[in-house]
């Protein structure tokens, strides 16, 4: 499995500090161990760029990794309009960043399924998760990378950004550009 490649073409725009962090599903990972392994390797290579990497669920079918940039994932749980949305499920202005992550991977274990929160620390904006829950998913007035419930001009132009910086990333990394040269610290 080239990890590389795939955070290349799924996490570009949290690569290059455009976005404060993106997931990463994996199905049917049969060296769990082996890629526990791997996301420490990571983390001890990458760390230093600003770039975090953490398992936040997982099971025999699917593991969910979290690709992060904590300074901007505390900054936007910080806002009080995303503090506010977080009470209902628990979080709290004292809590660490670790404390959050721990928390959210108790909601997916809970949950069984994607805790709706989890947009948040994917830099979502308050209004499109609130959105999604009340109006049961349906009814968005822009689908793309995530469903918009609000500002659907300044999440289109958002959209676009992200794609143009995974074009950009795909490119340089096919003619060998290596992936810590484009991380952005």
């Amino acid at each position: 499995m080239d990890i590389d490649a795939l955070l290349i073409t799924h996490c570009a725009p949290t690569l290059a500090r455009l976005k404060i962090g993106s997931l990463l599903c994996f199905h049917n990972l049969e060296e769990a161990e082996d890629f526990q392994d791997t996301i420490e390797k990571y983390n001890r290579k990458y760390n230093s760029k600003g770039l975090y990497f953490r398992i936040l669920f997982a099971c025999p079918k699917r593991t969910l990794l979290y690709v992060y940039r904590p300074g901007s994932v505390r900054a936007y749980m910080m806002q009080r309009s995303v503090l506010c949305f977080l009470k209902q499920y628990g979080y709290t202005a004292d809590m660490s960043l670790d404390d959050m992550l721990t928390l959210l991977e108790k909601r997916f274990d809970e949950a069984c399924c994607f805790p709706h929160e989890a947009g948040l620390f994917l830099g979502y904006p308050v209004e499109d998760v609130y959105g999604f829950i009340h109006h049961k998913g349906s009814h968005a007035k822009l689908c793309g990378e995530w469903k918009v419930y609000g500002n659907p001009q300044k999440a289109a132009r958002l959209f676009n950004t992200f794609t143009r910086c995974r074009k950009y990333y795909s490119n340089r990394y096919s003619v060998g550009i290596k992936l810590e040269e484009l991380i952005i610290a």
